[in-house]
């Protein structure tokens, strides 16, 4: 009895992982970092994911927007509640959505989820982040945005523990960031800040890091608003940086 007993628990957990892995579409060509969050997705493909998240500051979303149109390529973009509700972006938003871009979460109020520690340890409840994504993603859904087609969440300041992780994927969203050793997500970065890193060296960096690993799968995150210190926007080289990948034989897609 107890053999039997030990089967059907194992056939209920086999039960359970492909009814979970069906539910979340878990990509087996996917790579996930040590806190849950997916940093490599079709990786076995030459295909980059550009992502380009925004909270209060966008000034470089009509240039980004225009590279892509004039290049027929989609993207990704995640947006806080606050960025949605801010009126003056609303044309920029329904140009995104209606360019078949995907749009997704970015929290609600653009939350440190975790401190800046090695244990990444919580700043706020399980429970008060989860309030604020389904608030972000009700603001989604009055755009037109429906539940079932926003599963991809980009965690705020890109920083997120294996907890907070777990609950967001057990309910239904993919947890995203960016790909590990490629320095393009600092472009928000400024001169007087010790991490500063300039544009120049963003893009060298890059093309240095596809010599010695491709970019296939990976997840570049670009901030389409930066302060005004930044003087060197990264933005304004995409049309370089694409065309420079695509000449590689990179494709590029929305997730």
């Amino acid at each position: 009895m107890r053999l039997f007993a030990n089967i059907l628990a194992a056939v209920a957990i086999l039960l359970a992982t492909a009814a979970f892995s069906s539910n979340t579409n878990i990509n087996s060509d996917d790579r996930f970092d040590r806190h849950g969050a997916i940093v490599l997705h079709n990786q076995s493909q030459p295909i980059i994911y550009p992502v380009f998240s925004a909270d209060s500051l966008c000034e470089g979303l009509p240039s980004i927007i225009n590279t892509l149109e004039q290049r027929h390529l989609l993207a990704s973009f995640f947006f806080t509640g606050n960025f949605l509700r801010d009126t003056a972006h609303h044309s920029i938003i329904q140009r995104i959505i209606d360019g078949g871009h995907y749009v997704g979460a970015h929290s609600n109020h653009h939350l440190q989820l975790a401190e800046w520690d090695e244990a990444r340890t919580a700043r706020v409840s399980i429970d008060s982040m989860l309030r604020d994504v389904h608030l972000n993603l009700e603001l989604l859904a009055d755009w037109g945005i429906k539940p079932d087609s926003c599963r991809w969440f980009l965690p705020p300041f890109e920083w997120i523990n294996a907890e907070q992780s777990h609950a967001l994927t057990i309910r239904g969203l993919k947890v995203i960031n960016p790909t590990p050793g490629i320095v393009i997500y600092r472009d928000y970065t400024t001169p007087d800040m010790a991490e500063y890193h300039s544009t120049d060296s963003i893009i060298s960096q890059l093309f240095e890091y596809e010599r010695e690993h491709t970019l296939n799968g990976v997840i570049l995150i670009v901030h389409p608003g930066t302060q005004d210190l930044r003087t060197d926007k990264l933005y304004l080289r995409l049309p370089d940086i694409i065309d420079s990948l695509t000449i590689l034989g990179y494709r590029f897609d929305r997730l």
